[in-house]
């Protein structure tokens, strides 16, 4: 099939779009604000493809915006992408420098978590509920905090009081500090990134949670510690295992979620102690589980029950909860 060829939208077109783009972002963010800030969250979702001609997501971070557009041939002009911010910047009635954009593609590409854009290294602090956290707006693809998993950050703060909770590829390790501040025993924290194990000590420490109990933080890639900690009979009786949809890291045995997560699982569920929980999830949008028949745990999908009011009309992950009985 020939391949078709796209021309970039007209300025007419490109000031339609944002126009509309702002006028549904004052909406929303009238609507959300009112609940959130009322519960003191300053980490939120204003804008996710809500418009089919306007493949952005926008998200609020206490007084700033993160736009994201997914660039295609119609938009692969840095004026578009300059008339979307301003009009978000008026629409919010922010400085325009409070308008930090990211070009994103619809297929994640490798290095997305772990890549820079740029070098600022500021980090500025948001609020979520009684917590805080820090996130770099202009540095990486991603800010630090991913507010579609708010919900599921609150289930475990619910279910680790007096448990030992595992928290693997754990980015910044938002989970652990909710861990941490729901009581739990003793909180392992492992992600194969350096930066992000001391970002994640950096969170915990601005919320005064670094000696709330013992604490392991480790800068390893998770099939290797998972193998390593099996052999000395590690368990734990909470983990939430999130991994990237794929990884291709030089020395390493690739990792595809869409075929690999069975056996990721199974040997999270090694390190797992009888009657206890893990928590799977992938925000791949194809993403097809091969969950049945896991030996000695029963699988339930909980997506529904975690899905945040400023995430309506689309599915941001997916969420598994297996129990172990056996």
């Amino acid at each position: 099939m020939a391949r078709m060829n796209f021309k970039l939208y007209s300025p007419e077109v490109m000031a339609r779009h944002a126009e509309m783009l702002g006028n549904r972002v004052k909406k929303n963010f009238k609507t959300l604000s009112r609940t959130f800030f009322k519960d003191n969250v300053e980490a939120f979702r204003l804008y996710n493809l809500d418009i089919p001609e306007i493949r952005a997501v926008v998200d609020w971070y206490a007084g700033h915006v993160v736009l994201g557009e997914y660039v295609r041939e119609q938009t692969d002009d840095e004026s578009y992408l300059n008339q979307l911010s301003a009009s978000v910047a008026n629409a919010l009635s922010i400085p325009l420098e409070n308008v930090h954009v990211r070009r994103r593609t619809t297929r994640p590409v490798e290095g997305d978590r772990y890549g820079r854009l740029a070098r600022t290294n500021e980090r500025i602090e948001v609020a979520e509920g009684d917590l805080k956290f820090l996130v770099n707006l202009d540095d990486y693809l991603d800010t630090g905090l991913f507010s579609d998993h708010r919900v599921t950050r609150g289930i475990i703060r619910d279910l680790v009081k007096g448990k030992r909770f595992l928290n693997l590829f754990a980015y910044t390790g938002s989970f652990s500090v909710y861990a941490a501040k729901g009581g739990a025993k003793a909180i392992t924290t492992v992600d194969m990134s350096r930066r992000y194990i001391d970002w994640a000590k950096d969170n915990m420490e601005l919320n005064g949670l670094q000696t709330a109990c013992l604490q392991d933080w480790s800068s390893t890639e998770v099939r290797e510690y998972l193998d390593r900690a099996s052999i000395m009979g590690n368990k734990w009786d909470v983990i939430f295992l999130d991994p990237p949809s794929y990884s291709t890291r030089e020395g390493m045995e690739p990792f595809d979620i869409l075929y690999d997560h069975r056996s990721l699982i199974e040997s999270t569920l090694a390190v797992l102690e009888r009657g206890g929980v893990l928590y799977f999830s992938t925000n791949h949008q194809r993403f097809e589980p091969d969950l049945e028949g896991l030996l000695g745990a029963v699988c339930t999908e909980v997506t529904a029950l975690t899905l945040p009011i400023d995430y309506t009309g689309r599915t941001p992950h997916r969420l598994f909860q297996l129990v172990k009985n056996k």
